[in-house]
């Protein structure tokens, strides 16, 4: 457990902020223990043929026995949106020194193999492997994944507006826990420190890959706290469309057709793309016209799905693009 000591306006200065780079981090948590995350599971089978392609040694490298992860790769967001790119050319260019910390608190008896070497090379290597674990197993599902995230910070701000700051504060977790001069935040399995959080500056941080509550490795560090997003359980991440089927049906088209996994309203469809109903029922009519989907009424609605020539297309969505 960890406490922050408070003064009631750091409570009332507090933001909430997302980071891209820290999420891509903290989901390699799903990838060694997906038991622990069931509500990510269909992420987990969906990316799995992915993995063969990427260092898996060095990325479950970064995730510790603890479940903890490097200090560098977990930046405090300023903004329910950050470019992982751009944070990640900061990881990039920070202080070997700082690199070098950060991998010795995560491992004080010894990094594993993937971690040890020259400082330089070791942090080149993380950059790039990051980034590829990026490309091919987050940033397709970072739509939903983000959306999901910034729906919960809006949720706490009409929470806050509706019954006050802190008791919307203590719905976040029940790891998380106030009195009139600390903030508590608990994990069975985090780092322990009491550190003095007064003009820091407080962010809390929502991520689907935290059950109880996540914070900094060490009490320097500026002061964050991670909470389990709302709505984690009812996340409804889309299929990736094969590179096959993009090359000939082009992106939007191809994407539409993977996600129609089950029949479904063209306005369900819309809203899992985040595309406007009439976007969806320009593709869809011309998917029907070339007999990649049929459709059948259900009451008032038009239910869409896809057809054995699709398939074909598609083929196993699981297998490697």
């Amino acid at each position: 457990m960890i406490s922050y000591r408070i003064a009631e306006k750091d409570l009332t200065a507090a933001t909430f902020g997302v980071s891209a780079l820290s999420e891509t981090t903290l989901s390699l948590r799903a990838i060694w223990r997906p038991e622990v995350y069931p509500h990510m599971s269909t992420w987990r089978r969906a990316i799995e043929p992915r993995l063969a392609r990427l260092d898996l040694e060095l990325l479950l490298g970064l995730v510790a026995p603890d479940y903890s992860t490097p200090e560098f790769l977990n930046p405090r967001p300023v903004s329910a949106s950050t470019d992982f790119d751009e944070e990640l050319r900061t990881v990039a260019a920070l202080p070997l020194r700082v690199v070098d910390r950060d991998l010795d608190d995560l491992y004080p008896s010894g990094r594993p193999s993937a971690l040890v070497g020259p400082t330089a090379r070791v942090l080149d290597r993380i950059v790039r492997v990051l980034e590829e674990y990026w490309r091919l197993c987050v940033r397709p599902w970072w739509s939903p994944l983000h959306a999901n995230l910034a729906g919960d910070i809006t949720m706490r701000a009409v929470t806050s507006a509706r019954v006050g700051l802190r008791p919307m504060l203590t719905g976040l977790s029940p790891a998380l826990t106030f009195d009139a001069k600390e903030i508590h935040a608990w994990n069975p399995s985090g780092p322990a420190f009491v550190a003095d959080a007064r003009g820091r500056g407080l962010v809390f941080v929502p991520t689907h890959f935290t059950p109880h509550a996540s914070y900094p490795f060490n009490a320097e560090t500026p002061p964050y706290i991670l909470y389990p997003a709302i709505g984690r359980g009812r996340l409804a991440l889309p299929s990736p469309a094969p590179e096959r089927a993009v090359r000939l049906l082009g992106a939007t088209r191809a994407t539409l057709l993977a996600n129609l996994r089950e029949p479904m309203s063209s306005t369900t469809l819309a809203a899992r793309r985040q595309i406007s109903v009439s976007a969806a029922n320009q593709q869809l009519r011309w998917l029907r016209d070339v007999g990649l989907v049929t459709s059948i009424r259900d009451g008032r609605s038009l239910l869409y799905f896809r057809t054995s020539a699709a398939e074909a297309i598609l083929g196993d969505l699981d297998s490697p693009t």
